[in-house]
């Protein structure tokens, strides 16, 4: 395989699987929904800073810490589970806010970065998706200028992805729309977010017992 098509089949490969629902995407839209497009973008901005960790150890050959330790995957899976429904509890509490939606934040929800950050990192699905990805397409004759092409494609497609997300779902004339239902959307999204975790942990269970 050339280096152009390698670059074409994960390129695409990633971008079916950045737009296809999941932990990312959700909170994602619990933060702009609840707090304003500029949260919405700050999430997506912490998501992209997530993805340059999981890219720099599955391009550059870090993936054996994985196979020599198995047990950080389970550690991120049960961390992220445990964060996703901590994430999705405070959001079905939520309740009724006139001037949460109405209208964007001045001073958007600073923790949304940190918040999109530790969704990213701790969530078990991206890390063997990217370690599967680079090591079934990377081998060591790979260019250096394309493993560094690919890893710039990956964050910045998957920042303007959940940038384009939070724009939409952001729009002032839209979160007007929804003012009237905000609180039933973020409860929704929080059912979103438990189910997510429970899957995780759901997931590590059934591995132990096999």
């Amino acid at each position: 395989m050339n280096s152009l098509t390698l670059f074409s089949t994960a390129a695409a490969a990633h971008v079916l699987a950045v737009m296809s629902p999941g932990p990312d995407f959700a909170v994602v839209t619990r933060q702009t929904l609840a707090h304003g497009r500029s949260a919405g973008l700050l999430t997506a901005l912490g998501i992209a800073v997530g993805i340059v960790f999981h890219v720099a150890y599955a391009l550059f050959g870090l993936g054996w810490l994985l196979q020599k330790l198995p047990m950080l995957l389970e550690l991120l899976r049960y961390g992220g589970a445990l964060f996703l429904l901590w994430m999705g509890f405070n959001a079905v509490r939520s309740t009724p806010a006139a001037d949460t939606v109405a209208v964007d934040t001045a001073r958007p929800d600073r923790r949304s970065f940190a918040i999109g950050l530790t969704t990213n990192l701790l969530n078990p699905k991206a890390t063997l998706f990217f370690v599967a990805l680079c090591s079934t397409l990377i081998t060591s004759g790979t260019p250096l200028g394309w493993r560094f092409a690919l890893a710039a494609w990956i964050v910045v497609s998957t920042g303007l992805w959940f940038s384009l997300v939070a724009l939409m779902l952001g729009h002032p004339a839209a979160r007007r729309r929804l003012a009237a239902h905000a609180h039933r959307i973020d409860q929704a999204m929080g059912v979103v977010l438990i189910v997510l975790g429970l899957s995780m942990l759901a997931g590590g269970l059934a591995l132990l017992v096999l």
